[in-house]
């Protein structure tokens, strides 16, 4: 095996047990916030993971250049879905416990 395919295989491997410990996370997860908790390193590790192999095993495709692209929004896009899904999860909180305290407003 070449140097490429040794690195390619590595972070494949790193890429899939990121992922699987995430995904126990989530299963594991007591809560909704607890399991959005394990869900923020899944979308920034693993795609990058994922994209650094595709790029060392291709290095001036087309193919390298989408999963880079790809794995850039991931990056900026992980971090703001996750905030608008705590902040959704709150707020249903917070309307749960006035609707149970009686003290509904409109």
């Amino acid at each position: 095996m070449s140097v490429g395919e040794v690195a390619v295989a590595v972070l494949l491997s790193l890429g899939v047990l990121v992922t699987l410990l995430c995904t126990l996370g989530v299963v594991l997860g007591r809560t909704a916030y607890e399991k959005l908790h394990f869900l923020g390193p899944l979308a920034p590790l693993s795609a990058v993971m994922f994209a650094a192999a595709v790029v060392v095993q291709n290095s001036s495709t087309q193919g390298s250049i989408k999963a880079v692209l790809v794995a850039l929004v991931l990056l900026l896009a992980n971090g703001v879905l996750t905030h608008a899904t705590a902040r959704a999860l709150h707020l249903r909180d917070q309307n749960a416990g006035h609707h149970r305290k009686g003290k509904v407003e409109s």
